[in-house]
């Protein structure tokens, strides 16, 4: 049996390599408190996105999976490393759900939930690959939270409670560090580390996943991908097996997957042109491939995130 390379982030050297080398800028993009009876879509955009829970609670719901919707509650954090489109709502989200107008004012005494929001700017490739391997968002409530993300929260929280002079500044400027400190939980939690993000932090896989991100059109085989991380093939699927829970296949299909995704969110291009340039011949072959991927057509899919 072949011996499993330790992963590279097991120490807090390499981890501080890593986050050290991460380069992303963050800033304050909304703020605010609600009474009843609002939500927010968001818009389509290049950028990661934080939303932090303020007060109260509300529900986030992304468009086509509104039955995988969950309640945010005051102090809980939820971080989006891919521009999907997302509801934001005071009422769980509904197909029948229309935007509700933002009242231009709210008496102080009255509002019952907050929000901060922070744009987050990719500025590396090696940001941009970690980014993508991540899930589409990840929630960390309030009890999940360590280390220092916790105080964190809770400082944005008292300075948007308190909303005394300058608490916008201040909000602002904690931006990067709570990013900062959310990777930080995200690179050595467990219950968070798993599948894609997990073999790009394995040594082995870790070449393999960079490898098809640069070139997912290429004529992949578990052959090839094997020969890529030094292995030999029975080795490479039980490093996938040990590290990702996942087949060989699973991989590459994953990273086509997450490739096509960009595309049909960022690009105008034709299904054609999107399956050859994730290794398919045929755009019959990619919409079947899409569908039972993701459980809908790239083009529905391109039509709710429009």
């Amino acid at each position: 049996m072949t011996k499993t390379t330790p992963l590279s982030t097991e120490t807090p050297e390499a981890l501080e390599q890593l986050l050290g080398q991460l380069a992303f800028g963050s800033e304050l993009h909304f703020e605010s408190g609600f009474c009843d009876n609002w939500n927010m879509l968001s818009s389509k955009s290049d950028k990661a996105a934080l939303h932090v829970v303020t007060a109260g609670t509300l529900w986030m719901a992304i468009p086509g999976k509104l039955q995988e919707q969950i309640q945010l509650h005051a102090g809980d954090a939820i971080f989006f490393s891919h521009s999907i489109r997302h509801w934001l709502s005071d009422q769980p989200v509904t197909e029948q759900t229309q935007r509700v107008e933002l009242a231009p004012y709210c008496v102080p005494e009255h509002l019952e939930r907050g929000l901060v929001c922070y744009d987050i700017s990719i500025e590396s490739p090696l940001t941009a690959n970690l980014f993508q391997v991540m899930p589409d968002y990840i929630h960390l409530p309030a009890h999940a939270q360590k280390g220092q993300l916790g105080p964190l929260i809770n400082l944005i929280q008292s300075e948007a409670k308190a909303r005394q002079p300058g608490y916008q500044a201040a909000i602002s400027r904690l931006s990067d560090v709570v990013v900062l400190h959310l990777l930080r939980q995200v690179l050595t939690d467990d219950s968070i580390n798993q599948g894609m993000l997990a073999a790009l932090k394995d040594p082995a896989l870790r070449r393999v996943v960079l490898a098809i991100m640069a070139k997912p059109e290429a004529e992949w085989t578990v052959e090839s991908m094997a020969a890529l991380a030094f292995l030999s093939k029975s080795a490479f699927a039980e490093r996938c097996h040990k590290v990702m829970q996942a087949t060989a296949k699973a991989l590459l299909d994953t990273l086509r997957l997450q490739r096509s995704r960009y595309l049909l969110i960022h690009t105008e291009q034709s299904l054609d042109r999107i399956a050859e340039q994730v290794g398919y011949q045929s755009a019959t072959a990619f919409i079947r491939f899409f569908k039972q991927q993701h459980g809908i057509s790239p083009g529905d899919y391109r039509a709710l995130q429009s």
